[in-house]
């Protein structure tokens, strides 16, 4: 039988190593149906459409430091470079929610 300190350690590095793709499971619906298909479910924009584009590394912690809410808003709103825009496709809940989803991600 296991110690109590020891079960809390490997619970612990089960949390710590556990693969982005588990926590990719948990991202909403309305990020799956608008941003996956180039940020992917886990925010790294590494999918063949995310490269294609350039898409934005949302998992960058450093970069989410510089930008703003109001700044993510805009460029989701507008688009941006060859990000399309989502004024027709989503309402400013909508965007709200997803910039929060992606404040999510810097601590992947």
């Amino acid at each position: 039988m296991r110690s109590r300190p020891a079960l809390t350690a490997l619970a612990l590095a089960g949390l710590l190593l556990a693969p982005a793709t588990a926590r990719a499971a948990e991202r909403s619906e309305l990020w799956k149906a608008n941003c996956a298909k180039c940020h992917g479910d886990d925010g790294r924009g590494e999918t063949e459409e995310g490269k294609m584009k350039g898409a934005r590394n949302l998992t960058n912690g450093k970069w989410q430091k510089t930008i703003s809410d109001e700044r993510m808003i805009r460029s989701i709103t507008r688009g941006r470079d060859k990000m399309p825009s989502f004024a027709k496709v989503l309402s400013e809940e909508e965007i709200k929610t997803l910039v929060k989803e992606a404040r999510t991600l810097a601590a992947q």
